[in-house]
């Protein structure tokens, strides 16, 4: 009896160990996320640890949660520092889409300046639209290869993310390099999909769906490697290229920014992945040990007189 005791003292200890653990985790992330305690609970400890928990669909509040993430806001307040706007500047956001950048840059601005926000998504502008109400704020819906704007008319031009589904990036930064006054500055933040490493027990599975995301996925997956050339080509004087890499190490948090499970079932719907290797894919993902990251390219530039 006294035996039983001790086990069953030391299961409750261990219970209790566990359970104290759990809850710090969850406190963790709710400070890092702003998640609810259920929300953040059903991300650290779901109750179904399978493919089956990851995403399907691209949620609605994809871009606000993308750029909630530490990463996330690790490179944008690294980009806004790149930037150097100077008080009383005009900045044009290209691509604003929901507009999480826009509050950062009108602060950066002062009330004397003006953000320019521009997307080709009317559903992006209207939600846009209904987070700020600033008397300095311009929301647009146009395409960026052609500005209706003046020649030398902003000082500062920042794109988030954009370039990568653009039809032409080398027009559209032509076009950009044509709006910015001279001596003005330009930050653009790209990812290099040729970057994106998922750990894998069968790496064949990992180059492949790498090389689906490049080839069918993203339409311009190498731009944060090639914008320095590009931005060159286009007229600008290349300041600085800085590397942020993303690192996960929980694949439920990671798929939450790369969706592996919608991008698998389209691979096998496109022929790209067997139904057997999309499988085995998954369950590695979903199981206890996990790895991926990706790197983003900030590169700073300026126009010259000359440009």
């Amino acid at each position: 009896m006294r035996a039983a005791g001790g086990v069953a003292v030391r299961r409750e200890g261990t219970m209790m160990t566990r359970n104290r653990n759990l809850k710090r985790r969850i406190r963790l992330r709710m400070a890092k996320t702003g998640e609810s305690y259920t929300a953040a609970r059903r991300h650290v400890a779901p109750a179904d640890r399978s493919a089956a928990v990851f995403e399907r669909d691209v949620p609605a509040d994809y871009l606000a949660r993308a750029a909630a993430t530490p990463i996330a806001r690790t490179y944008k307040s690294l980009a806004l520092e790149k930037l150097r706007l100077p008080a009383g500047a005009t900045v044009l956001d290209i691509g604003c889409g929901t507009g999480e950048d826009l509050s950062p840059l009108l602060d950066a601005v002062g009330p004397h300046g003006s953000v320019i926000g521009v997307d080709v998504d009317e559903n992006a502008l209207a939600t846009a639209r209904g987070s700020h109400n600033d008397e300095q704020l311009r929301l647009l819906r146009a395409d960026a290869h052609e500005l209706d704007f003046a020649d030398a008319s902003v000082e500062a031009v920042h794109t988030d993310r954009t370039l990568q589904h653009v039809d032409s990036p080398q027009r559209m930064l032509r076009e950009l390099r044509r709006v910015l006054v001279p001596g003005g500055t330009a930050v653009f933040a790209e990812p290099d999909w040729q970057t994106l490493i998922v750990d894998c027990p069968a790496p064949r599975l990992s180059a492949a769906y790498r090389r689906f995301v490049e080839e069918r996925v993203i339409r311009n997956a190498r731009i944060g490697s090639e914008l320095p050339r590009l931005v060159r080509r286009a007229g600008f004087e290349l300041d600085s290229v800085t590397p942020v890499t993303a690192v996960y190490t929980d694949a439920y948090e990671a798929d939450r920014i790369l969706g592996f499970a919608r991008v698998t079932h389209r691979a096998v719907a496109e022929g790209c992945f067997g139904t057997h290797d999309a499988g085995e894919w998954l369950a590695h993902l979903s199981g206890d040990v996990f790895f991926a990251s990706l790197t983003i390219f900030i590169v700073a530039a300026h126009a010259t007189e000359s440009g």
